[in-house]
Order: C-alpha cells, then structure tokens, then sequence
C-alpha cells in the first residue's frame, strides 16, 4: 500500500514536531553540554587558523619539532639543547599530535584545548559536591569566561595542564564522604606536578593541610577533640599513598634525565626552575602587589565580587564548602605573591575558589531576587564575551592575525636574506619566534666581544647575516646593559638590510668584508657562565 506525497509530508509534520520538542527539552536538560559543545568549536577553529601567538607557542613548536626531527623524545629539546623550562608532559602530549599527522600549531594547542573541556566539566563537578542547590551551569558558565581562563587556554602552554590538574584534586578532596584511597584527589595533583613540576605540590598539599588545622579548631571544642578529628580528617585523604604515587610517577622521567643528560639538568629543572626564580625572578620579577593589579581583568567581573566572598566565608569558615574555596584561594594567592617571579596566569589555578567565593557571597548579602539578577546579569555577560571570543577567533584572527602577530616582519627578513643568500647569527641566543621562523640549529654570538672575535676568525664571514634586537644596541631598553652590542654594527664594516617589528624591533645586518679587520670592543670579559647557561630556559 503506498502513501501520497501529500500524506507523507502530513505524517512527516506530525512526527516532526515531536521530534523539535524532544530536542528543545534535552537542550533545556543539558546545558553542561551545550557549553562544551559552544567551547570545542571554538577552540576547533583555533587550531588551525592562525600562526604561533609570539608569547608562548614558538617555544613548544619548536621544540617539538627538534625533538621529532632528531627522534630525541625524552627531552625538550630548542636550538639543540636541553630545554629546563617545563617538565615534558606537554611536550609529549604535543609531540603525539604531531607524529599522528596533525599540523605543528595544532598539535601544540590540543592538549590546552581539551584540558579547557575537562575544566569546564570538573566546574560543574565542583559545584555538585560544594553547592548542590545552585543552577546549573552557575558556576561553569561564568568561570569559563573570564578573560584571563579564555586566553590562556587559547594559548598553547603547559599552565593548562596545571590548572585542569588542580582543579581535578579539589574536586576529588571536596568528595569527602568517599572511604578508601581517593584517586580524584591524588591523580590530579600528580597531573598539576608532571605539568609544572613541584609547583603543583606547592598550591595543593598546603590548602588542604591548612584546611584540616582549621576544621579542627573551628568545630572541635576540645583539645583531645580535635586530635581526634585531625586524625580521621588526615587519615581520609591518605597522605602517604597519595604523596608516594606523585613520586612513582614523577620520578622515572628525572632519573632517565640525569643519566641521558646530567644531574646537573635535573637540578636545573628542579633547583633553577624552582627555588632560584621563585626567589630572585628574572626577566618576570615583580612587586608584591602585582596581583592586586592584574586579578581585576584576568577574572572580570567576578574578581569585584571577590572581597565579598571572602568576608562571607570568613563568617562561615567552620562550614567546609566555605573554608575549602576560601583556603584555596587565599594561598595560591599568598604563595605567588611571596615569589619574585611573576604574571597574571599564575594564579588562575585559584580561579574555580575565587569563582565560587564570588558567586556565593550576594546570597548571603541581598534579597533572592536581587541575586536572581546578578545571575542573570552573569550569565549574560558570560555568553556575550564568550561570542565576541568566538568572532575574534573565528572571523578576524584569520584575516589580520599575520599583522597581529608579526608574521610581515619576519616575511621582510626571509625576502631581504632571499634576495642575496648567506647565513645567518643572531646577537644573544636567539628567541623561540625566531628559531621558529627560521629553523634550527641557529647560531648566535653570546656577547659583543664574541661576535667580533667571531668576525676575525672567520667563523662569521662576509655575506652572512646579523640579526639584532634594537633593545640590545645603545639607548635600547634592556634590561641588563652588560649586554649592549658595541661598537653598533655600521659601514664600512655592516651593511644595514632592514629594519621590522617581529617581536620586537629587529634589525638585520650584512657582514662586509672589511668587518674581519675590526679590533675587540674594550669591553670587559663576559662574567663566568651560571651552571644553568649550559641549558635553554628563554
């Protein structure tokens, strides 16, 4: 028996909108996944479609590259060297991508990106365990877009890694009614420290020990009780086993170093990284006040929300979903604001506690519908930056993301060394964007009194290619002048090629051949090597 056209079209309508509210109504019953879904397209598009950002990706794409190209997998390895700036997780989650066929700028932001995924899911664990109650997505919506969590996972760096990593162990700690060993808790801190190294121990182990002390004080009345309440509170965390299987697993890879390397560079990844720039800082030493700066748009608007939170849980500090977050919070914090070392990104691990301490506090301040409000007003917010991040990904990062990230200059220097071909040298050890562009191994002089001893023996000749940043030359800004390149590079001895902004004003030189005859600089020797310059740490 056969059914019209019309007849087919009619039961097809009929069935169909059933069909459209079945849809709407799963729609309405999962926005967790809808967020993701928002969230990985997004991010989907950013893995192909622009070039390296200049503060972060060269470094892992070259260095994945090198490591591939020379089959050398246990290390990083940049400029043929051993890389001391990160444990490899990254770099081998990026290295796996790269072997399986992805492009090098994909396989590099993938792991960041899927970590992004999985935060944004362990939210809404989180808040399930602290705050059973608030509306879905509450907490993941509003936390998924702040400006400082979009960017940072958008950009290529194993700090992703480290915040998924603490996130998953306060989520496993919060799960405090489960008996035996908590693998959430201890699989996450082992995450956070293969991702960063001992930092990862250094804003987990601390909360939760500062955590417990405070429980006992605030909810034992006495001394016996709270030994007693101590013990079983230290006691379900499962301490040894958990701190012994970070060890197991972190271990091996330092072991497998220092005997393919040296023990010198497992010092350097575990000393210099460290302890050494914790405490003296470098190229990224700040004032201790710096966060206080930097929170108020890394986490727009919850951070002006923050102090609010902060008062509420201090009057409910006897109260766990309080005090946890509130703990969090305020020693990651404390503890990066105690180091020399600084940037914004290092306290966005604390982002899910300052989260939930901001989205807490106006229940406990205002009426319920002017906290209906400010949810609302969240919410919005959050889906209206999360488009304009969409946009800026996927319309204009595509079409002016060459000028944005300096792609023009460095196509200046490529054509103007085309042109007349010969080698290039940088001056100092040449920066990650650089080894990027033009493939490694690269040589560079380590200081002026070695590119003109270079120059007169032959080791740079005429035709080859000088490559300097203007902030080393006289009058630049940086910061240490024992690095100043003089005399300038000038005729009759240099010819100067070009000048471009490629991360920095650069400025390219062409060795003549008088510049052999030049005398060294009178400028003092370069002070002893520190054991650590035997190895990269940009």
């Amino acid at each position: 028996m056969s059914v019209s056209d019309e007849n087919f079209i009619a039961i097809r309508g009929v069935v169909a909108v059933p069909r459209v509210h079945a849809a709407a109504a799963w729609l309405r019953a999962h926005p967790l996944a809808i967020l993701v879904a928002v969230l990985g397209v997004i991010y989907t598009f950013a893995l192909f479609n622009h070039a390296p950002v200049p503060s972060m990706e060269p470094r892992f794409a070259e260095a994945i590259r090198e490591m591939a190209a020379r089959g050398q997998y246990l290390i990083p390895i940049k400029n043929g060297v051993p890389y001391i700036e990160y444990p490899p997780l990254f770099f081998w989650l990026g290295l796996a991508g790269y072997v399986a066929g992805l492009p090098l700028t994909a396989a590099i932001r993938l792991p960041g990106y899927i970590a992004l995924l999985l935060w944004v899911v362990a939210l809404a664990r989180l808040q399930r365990r602290l705050f059973p109650d608030w509306p879905r997505l509450l907490l993941a919506l509003p936390a998924a877009a702040l400006p400082g969590i979009l960017y940072n996972f958008f950009t290529a760096q194993s700090d992703s890694v480290l915040i998924l990593g603490v996130l998953v162990a306060f989520t496993g700690y919060a799960a405090r009614e489960r008996h035996g060993f908590n693998w959430e808790l201890w699989l996450g801190v082992t995450l956070a420290t293969l991702a960063k190294g001992p930092v990862g121990l250094a804003i987990t182990l601390p909360v939760i020990g500062i955590d417990i002390v405070i429980d006992c004080l605030a909810n034992a009345s006495t001394t016996s009780g709270r030994w007693r309440l101590f013990r079983q509170r230290f006691a379900a965390v499962t301490p040894w086993r958990g701190i012994a299987l970070v060890i197991a697993i972190n271990a091996p890879w330092y072991v497998a170093a220092g005997f393919a390397i040296n023990w010198e560079f497992v010092r350097a990844v575990l000393v210099y990284q460290n302890f050494t720039r914790f405490l003296v800082g470098f190229d990224h030493a700040q004032p201790w006040w710096y966060y206080a700066q930097t929170i108020w748009y890394d986490l727009f608007p919850l951070a002006f929300l923050l102090p609010f939170g902060i008062w509420c849980a201090a009057k409910r500090i006897g109260r766990f979903e309080w005090r946890m977050p509130l703990v969090w919070a305020l020693w990651t914090l404390l503890f990066f604001s105690l180091s020399q070392s600084k940037q914004g990104k290092y306290i966005l691990p604390a982002a899910p506690a300052i989260a939930l301490l901001a989205l807490a506090a106006p229940a406990q301040l205002l009426s319920i519908d002017a906290v209906a409000r400010i949810r609302q007003w969240l919410a919005r917010w959050a889906v209206f930056l999360i488009g304009v991040f969409a946009v800026l990904v996927i319309g204009v990062l595509p079409l002016d993301g060459a000028r944005l990230l300096d792609q023009p200059g460095y196509a200046k220097l490529k054509a103007a060394m085309a042109a007349r071909p010969g080698a290039l040298v940088t001056y100092l050890w040449p920066r990650a964007n650089m080894l990027y562009e033009f493939g490694a191994p690269l040589a560079y002089a380590p200081s002026a009194r070695a590119l003109y001893e270079d120059l007169r023996t032959g080791r740079i000749e005429p035709g080859d290619y000088l490559l300097v940043n203007a902030e080393y030359l006289p009058g630049g800004d940086a910061y240490d002048t024992d690095q100043r390149l003089e005399p300038v590079p000038a005729p009759p001895y240099f010819e100067p090629v070009v000048s471009v902004q490629a991360n920095g004003d650069m400025r390219l030189y062409r060795v003549l051949p008088g510049a052999a005859r030049l005398p060294l600089p009178d400028t003092p020797s370069p002070p002893p090597r520190h054991w650590w310059d035997q190895f990269d740490t940009d």
